[in-house]
């Protein structure tokens, strides 16, 4: 017997969920090896699976495919888009000079045009597979796995971020699978499926396949069980163990004298934090920059004694605390620090234990003493008040209101051998800024946009004669937290602007503990260090200048701003979105005037204002609607049975009344035979009800279709019978 073929539509839809998971494959490969042309790429893989849908002919398809490879080629390497004759020779050529170095091995010499032709050509290879087992094999199993495994180990070991990634091949990589498991189970007892059928199977699957991605992305997660298996994969691939004195581990570490050099990521636990929101964790600061590193003078000096419960100020004033709403940070300490962690605003330690906390305030540093003993608390909780610093108060600020070189000298000291380039370039990065708040986040802003790089491996160390600023700034633009926030001090401090160096962890990763509170898990690998520069009038400020960290300090944007002001730029995401809008409407407002404000006007700027919430509700109304539909037998027969009792007993609604209750009887699941006649159909319904209700219902029926009877009938008996047929389908 001949095999049952796949209905068309049903294929054409199988290819395109391949070519969403194949979509999944290219975009990291495409931002990893910092290609572009993602969608001439896509194309060819559209190309390829339309013929295959087309049952092309290969004389007719490989010609397609290659006019469309040197096309395509052409279009990259030459920039024309006519028949592609001048890649002809541009690859014929490039092919022959490649080929010693294929055969030597040497495949990183292989020219661009070379590479972009091999990938074309694993792209068609990877095609072929992929309709073969689509058609013929009817599983894609292998292939969904590989793609599972390729979009997790580039998510793990690359900075690639798969996260919208996994949910879209979890979605549709399951469809396909149901799918094909069904057309497989129709092809093995040769039973055709059609598509309306695939989808109303589909429907519900896709349905709780989207659901259970909602709840895994939303609901909250509990910290990992095991640790991180990377950074020790890493280290002992890079040589971690052979003992390198030159490679140390991220952690807190209170010796700074020598800055640079790689690092070894560390995902031991340090501490966690339960608090609502995230915070950056502070231990101290230092003021000496001596050309190699960071060192804290006047350690002894300026000391203040406190105990479990006293009220601190963390340079804050009485009346900044009294305004400010006070939060808490229970912290549960695995690393035995003998000093308190804490985040900005700290206004009180608790704890049982008897502690005597001692701030030495030029370091801004609290030792915790224990019985006479410097030694580690290993739990307290952190009263503290999160302090929003007015826009409006530092664009105000000025170079001339700033503390004399006597009062603050030990946060405008710099090395007498520092480069003069290191100056000129301040100068040049602030020009064009007037408040002392402008000046900080041009430099804050710089590194970000002159082509620096945030990297824990390649990382030089000045020698004797080099200035550990100097080399980041010019020679190497290649560093991690350390080179960034150092050379923001320097640069600032070039200015005259006091600044100093902040050590102590970033937020941590968040989680939630066995009581459901939101837990900061903080590791060796969030020991952080960012700035601290004196605003006049307001204090010490926190500024974030390296590479893919956000901000330190809480903003309140009190002043009008515009979409091309780089602050909108850096503000949280909700808070940039809202701005939009209201810049947006008010210029539409100024725009408008009472004449042209007609409703399609005012329509279409609603829409465009609530597109997320539409969204959002199409969504809810088309589960709605499935629901109800797929429902529809149960809560039809409450709206069909009082619409037939209000109209009054005649041929006409009878005949509607019956037709209805076939289409019922349809939906109950007792389908009426292609071919099957309405009395043999009626005895079937009446050997699953009991009874012989429907065959006097049909026979009724047919009598007044084929004209044999003319006179009234018992209108009521008739509602009765027919009433308590729709009411058993709806059990």
């Amino acid at each position: 017997m001949k095999e049952i073929q796949m209905n068309k539509w049903l294929l054409a839809f199988l290819y395109f969920l391949v070519f969403i998971l194949l979509r999944e494959w290219l975009l990291p490969v495409i931002a990893l090896t910092d290609t572009s042309y993602l969608s001439l790429f896509l194309f060819f893989i559209g190309i390829a699976f339309i013929l295959a849908l087309m049952k092309a002919k290969w004389w007719l398809s490989i010609p397609i495919k290659a006019v469309y490879i040197f096309w395509a080629v052409q279009y990259m390497y030459v920039g024309t888009i006519t028949i592609p004759i001048k890649a002809i020779p541009l690859v014929f050529g490039d092919i022959v000079s490649n080929v010693p170095l294929i055969f030597n091995g040497e495949w990183g010499k292989l020219s661009n045009t070379l590479r972009t032709i091999l990938f074309f050509l694993l792209l068609w290879m990877i095609t072929y597979l992929v309709s073969y087992w689509l058609e013929v094999k009817r599983s894609i199993l292998l292939f969904y796995f590989s793609t599972v495994v390729f979009i997790a180990a580039v998510d793990t070991f690359s900075t690639y971020s798969a996260e919208s990634s996994i949910f879209m091949i979890m979605v549709v990589g399951l469809l396909l699978l149901g799918i094909l498991s069904i057309s497989k189970i129709s092809a093995r007892y040769k039973a055709f499926i059609s598509f309306r059928q695939i989808t109303q199977v589909s429907i519900p699957l896709v349905f709780v396949l989207i659901l259970s991605g909602v709840l895994m992305t939303f609901s909250p997660k509990l910290a990992p069980i095991w640790a991180d298996p990377v950074p020790f994969i890493k280290s002992m691939a890079e040589g971690g163990g052979d003992g390198n004195a030159t490679v140390s581990k991220s952690g807190y570490d209170p010796n700074d004298a020598q800055l640079g050099g790689p690092f070894l990521p560390d995902d031991s636990l340090v501490f966690e934090a339960a608090v609502a929101n995230k915070q950056y964790w502070k231990v101290e600061t230092k003021d000496t920059y001596t050309s190699k590193g960071w060192e804290q003078s006047n350690v002894e000096t300026s000391s203040n004694k406190y105990f479990p419960g006293a009220k601190m100020t963390d340079g804050m004033t009485q009346q900044q605390i009294e305004e400010s709403t006070p939060k808490y940070a229970g912290m549960t300490m695995v690393e035995k620090f003998p000093f308190i962690v804490y985040p900005y605003g700290m206004t009180t330690v608790h704890t049982e234990q008897a502690v005597t906390i001692i701030h030495h305030g030029a370091a801004g540093k609290y030792l915790t003493d224990i019985e006479g003993e410097s030694r580690s608390l290993d739990l307290y909780d952190v009263e503290f008040v999160e302090q929003a610093y007015s826009l409006k108060q530092l664009r105000d600020t000025k170079m001339s209101e700033l503390p004399s070189m006597n009062e603050f000298s030990a946060y405008l000291q710099l090395p007498d051998e520092l480069p003069d380039r290191v100056r000129e370039l301040a100068t040049s990065i602030t020009e064009s800024s007037e408040s002392v708040y402008d000046k900080a986040k041009a430099v804050e802003r710089y590194f970000g946009r002159n082509g620096f790089v945030y990297d824990q491996k390649n990382v030089a160390v000045p020698n004797e004669e080099e200035d550990y600023v100097d080399q980041f700034l010019f020679d190497t633009k290649r560093g991690y937290c350390d080179n960034f926030s150092s050379s923001m001090v320097v640069l600032l401090r070039t200015l005259d602007i006091p600044a100093r160096w902040v050590k102590g962890f970033a937020p941590g990763d968040p989680s939630q503990n066995d009581e459901g509170e939101r837990v900061y898990r903080v590791s060796n690998n969030e020991a952080h260090s960012w700035v601290e520069a004196y605003m006049p009038g307001i204090g010490w400020v926190p500024f974030e200048p390296t590479i893919g960290f956000s901000g330190v300090a809480d903003i309140d944007y009190d002043i009008e701003l515009n979409l091309d002001d780089p602050e909108v730029r850096e503000m949280p995401e909700q808070k940039r979105e809202e701005l939009e809008r209201e810049i947006k409407e008010k210029e539409a407002k100024e725009k408008r005037t009472t004449t042209d404000r007609t409703l399609p006007i005012a329509m279409n700027e609603w829409v465009k204002d609530n597109i997320r919430w539409m969204m959002f509700g199409t969504a809810i109304l088309f589960i709605i609607g499935w629901w109800l539909y797929v429902s529809r037998r149960r809560w039809m027969p409450k709206i069909i049975i009082p619409l037939y009792r209000a109209k009054d007993g005649n041929w006409h609604s009878f005949s509607k009344q019956y037709r209805s209750l076939l289409k019922q009887l349809d939906r109950f699941g007792l389908k009426r035979a292609h071919g099957e006649t309405l009395a043999a159909y009626a005895e079937k319904v009446d050997r699953y009800f009991g009874g012989n209700r429907m065959q006097k219902l049909t026979t009724v029926y047919e009598k007044r279709i084929y004209g044999e009877i003319k006179e009234s009938q018992d209108w009521q008996r008739l509602q009765e019978m027919w009433e308590d047929l729709v009411l058993k389908t709806s059990d």
